[in-house]
């Protein structure tokens, strides 16, 4: 058995059987809707179910971070099992409280062997670095190694999507050009990327034809890529065209996946892009 563990949140939309073939331990957050909780973890609610129903949801849904006694019970376990040292990866610290939950467990537990890392991303950004962890340690590399290639990852993570519309992300509160933008592009489909942690404006199209094709040129313009995850809100068409589109090859089998309802209440239905990781130069 390896020495290291690697634990994520469920905002890495990495899929249970990946978890389970690299034995990621993941820790669900939490939506909330109409007052009840859900974990967001497998087989508590349907992404399809929830994405159909979000225009008419009032008041709209929230989130909430795992709670740290959550953490705590994964962090007790694994020490337990024999595992010498856990590496904690988790959302974008700039976009939510998830990892500042996880150092106060971390810290609370007194505990050394415990690394708590800010992806600085979501979604498949932040899973391919769990990923890499993952595989990382099941080929036996020390801790350092270990971050070396998640660091090498994070560095490479391109993450471009298409909404419909930027209104979920402007009444999420989390990202300050949203609400004065949304004016000016009632009628178009916006483009976002994330950057270190920043939502950031990537441009815009006046139709959604219009912006697929923008989407598999810019996945396209990446060249041979070492990890790629096609990502929707209910928009699987949308995303199995771009993945159709896609000319270069890739290292790892590529992903499809209906977001997350924690992160696709903050985003919106209909929405389509890519999380990439560019082969390293030589």
């Amino acid at each position: 058995m390896t020495s290291i563990a690697v634990v994520t949140d469920s905002t890495a939309d990495l899929p249970p059987d990946l978890c389970a073939q690299y034995g990621i331990r993941v820790v669900p957050t939490v939506l909330i809707i109409h007052g009840r909780q859900y974990l967001d973890e497998p087989g508590s609610l349907s992404r399809q179910e929830f994405f159909a129903r979000l225009p008419e949801m009032h008041p709209p849904p929230t989130t909430a971070a795992p709670s740290s006694g959550a953490f705590k019970q994964v962090y007790r376990n694994l020490l337990a099992e024999g595992y010498t040292h856990i590496l904690s990866i988790h959302l974008a610290a700039s976009l939510s409280g998830v990892y500042q939950v996880a150092r106060l467990a971390a810290q609370n537990l007194n505990e050394a062997a415990i690394t708590i890392l800010d992806s600085g991303q979501i979604t498949l950004g932040l899973g391919f670095q769990v990923l890499e962890a993952a595989r990382s340690a099941l080929q036996g590399l020390s801790l350092e190694g270990i971050l070396q290639r998640v660091h090498s990852v994070q560095e490479r993570i391109h993450l471009l999507a298409m909404l419909d519309t930027l209104e979920y992300v402007r009444r999420s509160g989390r990202v300050s050009w949203a609400r004065a933008a949304l004016g000016a592009l009632l009628d178009i489909k916006p483009f976002v990327s994330l950057q270190a942690g920043r939502v950031l404006r990537a441009g815009q199209t006046r139709t959604r034809r219009k912006g697929l094709l923008r989407l598999q040129e810019r996945l396209n313009a990446l060249g041979p890529l070492e990890y790629l995850a096609l990502l929707h809100s209910n928009a699987p068409q949308d995303a199995r065209a771009l993945q159709q589109a896609h000319l270069h090859p890739v290292a790892f089998p590529p992903l499809l996946v209906n977001i997350t309802p924690v992160l696709g209440t903050h985003v919106g239905p209909q929405g389509v892009g890519f999380v990439a990781v560019p082969k390293p130069q030589p």
